[in-house]
């Protein structure tokens, strides 16, 4: 349903001036960048209190999010989903969240044929540094397929979908834990301990972290005005639904089960019923 872009309130079509459309777009990347930027520093600290190893898709794979950004630019007041952080067959291999190589190679055939053109090549593991391959053991994101299928069904294809929705992890890093473990930012108090570092120091980096969170979550809403956001996962829901409600409101915050584990058709069919029960589609 197409909103005034001032109020959120229902209107009639709405032709945004071009000079607007380009002020978003560069709204949108500026976000992108610095969100990835400020973890990149946090990124140490973190891995020598709990003894992971870490990674900064949103730093390294910016190259390819950029050519998503440019071939997919955003409506305006989109849809956003704000997730955990990079899943290691997904974002870590591609720059883009919840999309693996098979996602992006079949599903985003603009997107890929401008990746191609400037990489020569886009094949499994894509961007994933040499130091993150020997942890992969999968060729796919199961998230991918599920938030591919909402996608399909909102819009009618992930190609359209992207211009209607966009996804930030307010986290940007990637983890695994000594075990070969995908770890996310709901982990990070438990696991301080096990490094080493004991629970104040592991207390201390949830804190630390949680603010980061918040902040990047923040600045991806001033970014893409957002007619409604999606929070996924209860992780999500604790760290930065307060927040979210606080300055949208809670008729425009959804709380919803994180995609990885969830039955595919299920998950996507009854995102897609919620998001049309609150008029956001």
């Amino acid at each position: 349903m197409p909103t005034d872009s001032g109020t959120g309130r229902a209107s009639g079509k709405v032709i945004p001036k071009v000079g607007a459309a380009r002020k978003g777009i560069g709204a949108w990347a500026r976000a992108w960048r610095r969100s990835a930027a400020s973890w990149e520093s946090l990124a140490p600290r973190i891995a020598s209190i709990t003894g992971w190893k870490v990674w900064n898709p949103g730093r390294y794979g910016e190259r390819w999010h950029a050519s998503f950004r440019r071939t997919y630019p955003l409506r305006p007041r989109p849809i956003l989903i704000l997730g955990l952080n990079p899943g290691p067959y997904g974002m870590a291999q591609t720059g883009i969240p919840f999309t693996d190589i098979k996602r992006l190679r079949e599903r985003l055939p603009a997107a890929a044929g401008a990746i191609l053109r400037r990489a020569g090549r886009l094949e499994i593991p894509g961007l994933a540094p040499r130091s993150l391959r020997p942890f992969l053991g999968r060729t796919f994101e199961s998230s991918s397929v599920r938030v591919y299928r909402f996608l399909d069904l909102g819009w009618g294809s992930a190609e359209e979908g992207w211009r209607h929705v966009a996804v930030a992890n307010p986290c940007t890093l990637l983890f695994m834990d000594g075990t070969g473990k995908n770890r996310t930012p709901a982990d990070l108090a438990s696991a301080g301990g096990r490094g080493g570092r004991g629970r104040d120091a592991a207390h201390e980096i949830r804190e630390t972290c949680d603010r980061l969170r918040r902040a990047t979550a923040r600045e991806a809403m001033e970014a893409v005005h957002p007619r409604g956001v999606i929070l996924l996962g209860k992780d999500v829901g604790k760290a930065l639904g307060e927040q979210v409600v606080e300055a949208l409101g809670a008729s425009a915050v959804v709380t919803w089960e994180h995609p990885a584990r969830a039955v595919p058709e299920k998950w996507a069919q009854g995102l897609l019923a919620e998001i049309q029960r609150r008029g956001w589609k």
